[in-house]
């Protein structure tokens, strides 16, 4: 099943038991059981499970392909790229793509200086006049290219102001931001990124978390403290031709799995796999580089195998632009998305229904 079936059935088991529910709040009723506490305790587990959401997080140090992947999976059938993607630095915020239907198509971009404050960008999703909203024209994909575009945007400060901002200043550049020759820092234009678009995905409740690199003196702390460690699964998206790297290894420890060392709902993924179609190489040759690849990934990571997926991102969109299934075969997408499906919808639906479950459970039992 492809992830759009999926996350349809996941939907379809989701209303039933929310129509469960409804009937359970009608029998309390008319069996004269109902009061304030349990109507509450309906209340929140029907809110419980309308927000629902799946939420799949990209990570990835910089030029390693990750907006691209983001492009491959999701938006293939846009008929061009819709997130920025090119070579060097393209995400400069963290970026939630999600479905509000009471929300326009939009994207919501909350300026740096915000960082000034003690106002986290939880807070400030309370506070609409805070962000600048910019409308989305759904029907032309050049129009989508070029507001997306804006989560690409920079803006030269003094250094005094970068570390105001937060950023760590280094006249090397190898640990922080470097100034120019006169004395200014480029820094991120904005702190948050919010896109709400009607996508089939996205209204069934998935959300994509687009991270910038996370070894960024400098990074949003929210990201890493919260966003990150409630993903749903974390694609760790490294290059076939760079193998992890030092950096790599960091952002992995540091920020992915973190959260108690868990690896469960994390994937790698060795993007660029199309570098080794070099034309000098067989097929058998190229097919034992990823092996060796995959393996060392593994060892390094500390992942199976099994979880270590080698992909090209570029060569997957191309082909579903021009619906080429050959090229689509090759670039091996296809089984990056069974895994994700198989893992991470199953696991999401038992751990909402132990949850119901054990909410439900507790009401019942109050009513004996």
């Amino acid at each position: 099943m492809s992830m759009q079936e999926e996350l349809s059935v996941y939907g379809s088991w989701r209303t039933r038991v929310e129509q469960t529910i409804v009937r359970i709040r009608g029998w309390l009723f008319e069996s004269n059981l109902s009061d304030a506490h349990n109507d509450q305790c309906i209340e929140q587990l029907l809110l419980k499970l309308r927000d629902d959401r799946l939420v799949v997080a990209f990570v990835a140090e910089f030029s390693r392909g990750k907006s691209e992947l983001i492009n491959a999976i999701f938006f293939g059938d846009q008929g061009a790229r819709v997130l920025p993607s090119s070579s060097g630095r393209t995400t400069m915020c963290p970026t939630e793509l999600m479905y509000e239907p009471a929300r326009p198509a939009c994207i919501e971009l909350l300026p740096i200086e915000t960082r000034r404050g003690t106002t986290t960008v939880s807070d400030f999703k309370t506070q609409p006049g805070a962000w600048r909203r910019l409308p989305l024209d759904m029907t032309s994909a050049a129009s989508m290219q070029q507001v997306l575009g804006r989560v690409s945007e920079q803006r030269k400060v003094t250094i005094g102001e970068a570390e105001q901002l937060g950023f760590h200043i280094d006249l090397s550049g190898e640990n922080g931001l470097q100034p120019d020759a006169n004395s200014m820092v480029d820094v991120p234009a904005w702190r948050h990124a919010v896109i709400n678009m009607p996508h089939p995905l996205l209204r069934q409740g998935l959300v994509i978390l687009d991270t910038p690199g996370l070894n960024a003196i400098g990074a949003e702390p929210e990201l890493t403290l919260s966003l990150l460690p409630a993903a749903h699964a974390v694609l760790f998206v490294l290059g076939m031709d760079t193998g992890v790297t030092q950096s790599d290894l960091s952002v992995w420890k540091t920020h992915v799995t973190a959260a108690g060392g868990s690896r469960q709902g994390r994937l790698a993924v060795l993007n660029k796999m199309d570098s080794l179609w070099d034309g000098l190489r067989s097929e058998a040759q190229i097919d034992a580089e990823i092996g060796r690849q995959i393996a060392s990934c593994a060892a390094t990571l500390g992942l199976p195998e099994s979880r270590v997926f080698p992909v090209s991102a570029q060569k997957g969109l191309l082909a579903r632009i021009q619906r080429d299934g050959t090229l689509l075969a090759r670039s091996r997408l296809p089984q990056l998305e069974r895994a994700l499906v198989e893992d991470l919808l199953p696991a999401k639906r038992d751990i909402v229904g132990a949850a119901v479950e054990h909410d439900a459970g507790g009401l019942l039992a109050r009513t004996h």
